[in-house]
């Protein structure tokens, strides 16, 4: 990327963070129609198009960063976001497991962990809180431990201290033992 491309790019990401989408978005078109193998660009186009509510433009725009980057964390954790708001929690979690296969980190788990909540997966969520909490102890942790642990005991499962690695959702997979 030149430094002309470079300045672009950080003038459409200056008009997102102002919630100026209509804005970026022109910035980041104007981007693709002379680069478009940029994958920096389509991951902010399509946080300007989830912005403006254009969900499948967005979804689009973040699978077309990652057909050029595969391995561009941000698209996928915007894809998990965009994939768990719109209640698509199967496919949310399955690009968080990429995510964090990838060295994902603490917010990762936890944003995971509310997937699992959200599929009634409580257990598991509660164990990736455990591992969000080991890495980076804040209370809102704590007060999600705590939410997860009430609805637990609502449905009358036990509630495990700690979840043994093995039964970690995904240990193996995400390398976190």
């Amino acid at each position: 990327m030149n430094s002309k491309e470079k300045t672009l790019l950080s003038r459409g990401i200056d008009k997102v963070r102002q919630k100026k989408y209509d804005e970026a978005l022109e910035i980041f078109e104007r981007l693709l129609a002379n680069s478009p193998d940029i994958p920096e660009v389509w991951n902010n186009r399509g946080v300007a198009l989830f912005g403006l509510g254009r969900i499948d433009q967005s979804l689009e725009s973040y699978e077309r960063c990652l057909a050029i980057d595969p391995e561009n964390l941000d698209a996928l954790r915007n894809k998990g976001f965009l994939l768990r708001n719109q209640k698509r929690l199967d496919e949310a979690l399955s690009v968080y497991d990429t995510v964090l296969q990838k060295g994902g980190d603490a917010y990762d788990m936890e944003a995971t962990a509310a997937v699992l909540t959200g599929m009634d997966r409580l257990g598991e969520a509660l164990s990736c809180l455990y591992l969000a909490r080991d890495e980076m102890p804040l209370q809102r942790l704590e007060e999600e431990i705590d939410m997860v642990k009430r609805l637990m005991e609502e449905r009358g499962i036990p509630i495990p201290e700690r979840i043994p690695v093995q039964e970690r959702p995904g240990a193996a997979i995400q390398g976190k033992e």
